[in-house]
């Protein structure tokens, strides 16, 4: 099985919805426009497999307009699949300031200290290579999906911890504090006025190598308890006091150095398309969040997805690597000796 790079297929851009609704301002969309600003991409990948065909066509889409889930959905419209309703949160309780001050205590957790193999900070303003991606067998999926059962955590904190595991194997010291964004959907919980508009949240997630993925469970566990993912959401709607000025401002006091953290971790979860082989999606990334990860399950077959910064000497060929490791240290529980 070979993975594909996004360079050699078919790019679009749109800004616009595939229906008429009329949008209101998308204030998480507004760091995204930040981003632009500072000359950070901010383009999300979907790569589409069908036809039997190795590769898939790629298209984009900004995040200043919508969520990873809220464009997929989108691009499906377009190519006349309905998904129907989108998936809501889990975490439907929006805490009020009493919530919030009695859960201020920060959580026991190990501090971010990277210690990349190589880091180039004069690469920071480079766009890097689009996405390379994996199509898991109907097989190779089973066989993830048994392994984290066997684990005993979830399918997708059990993608996270190989996925770390395979950044200290191949871009990082082995003994670094990798640092991660765990996106969450707030659909159901907020109302942003249009539902493919920019829902999601986020946790920032610490992992040293010693932690075993219950650790990994129980950190995220605890975060929640915390309302970390609502605590992020209203710094991500400061927009709606301070407007575009005021966020690009502070955008740039708050993004962050080279190299600053691992990355984001995406998981869109599951999707029904027909005539789809399967479905493959990339998050932005940037300078301090170099390395972008994420899997989607379409029509019972899963796909890995990577894009690696240049600043840490990201590459297609070394996002493969990442692949084929990511996707080996998945299927099996070799990775746990010692736990």
């Amino acid at each position: 099985m070979n993975a594909s790079v996004g360079k050699d297929k078919l790019v679009s851009f749109s800004s616009s919805s595939s229906d008429n609704s009329p949008r209101v301002k998308d204030y998480v969309g507004m760091w995204y426009e930040a981003r632009r600003r500072c000359g950070v991409d901010d383009s999300m990948w979907f790569g589409f497999y069908e036809f039997g065909e190795p590769t898939p066509v790629w298209k984009r889409r900004s995040h200043r307009f919508s969520d990873g889930i809220g464009a997929l959905s989108e691009l499906l419209l377009e190519r006349g699949h309905d998904s129907g309703a989108l998936p809501v949160s889990r975490n439907l309780q929006k805490p009020d300031w009493r919530a919030l001050w009695r859960t201020r205590q920060a959580i026991d957790a190990p501090v971010t200290n990277i210690k990349w193999n190589h880091l180039d900070v004069g690469q920071q303003h480079s766009q890097g290579h689009a996405p390379v991606s994996l199509l898991l067998s109907i097989e190779q999926t089973q066989q993830i999906e048994a392994t984290a059962a066997a684990v005993g955590v979830s399918l997708t904190m059990w993608l996270l911890w190989t996925a770390d595991r395979a950044s200290r194997s191949i871009l990082a010291d082995s003994n670094s504090i990798m640092s991660w964004v765990f996106p969450v959907n707030l659909r159901g919980a907020v109302d942003c006025g249009h539902p493919r508009m920019n829902h999601s949240s986020g946790l920032m997630v610490t992992l040293a190598r010693d932690m075993a993925p219950t650790a990994l469970r129980a950190q995220i566990s605890a975060r929640f308890a915390r309302y970390e993912h609502w605590r992020t959401w209203f710094s991500l709607n400061l927009g709606r006091y301070i407007g575009q000025l005021g966020i690009s401002a502070l955008y740039r006091l708050v993004k962050g150095t080279p190299g600053r953290h691992t990355g984001s971790y995406s998981n869109l979860g599951e999707w029904n398309a027909p005539h789809l082989d399967g479905i493959a999606c990339s998050a932005p990334g940037s300078p301090a969040y170099p390395v972008s990860v994420s899997t989607v399950l379409c029509n019972k077959r899963r796909t890995f997805a990577c894009r690696l910064h240049p600043v840490i000497g990201g590459s297609s060929e070394r996002s493969i690597e990442f692949l084929t490791l990511w996707r080996e240290l998945s299927c099996t529980t070799d990775a746990l000796s010692g736990w």
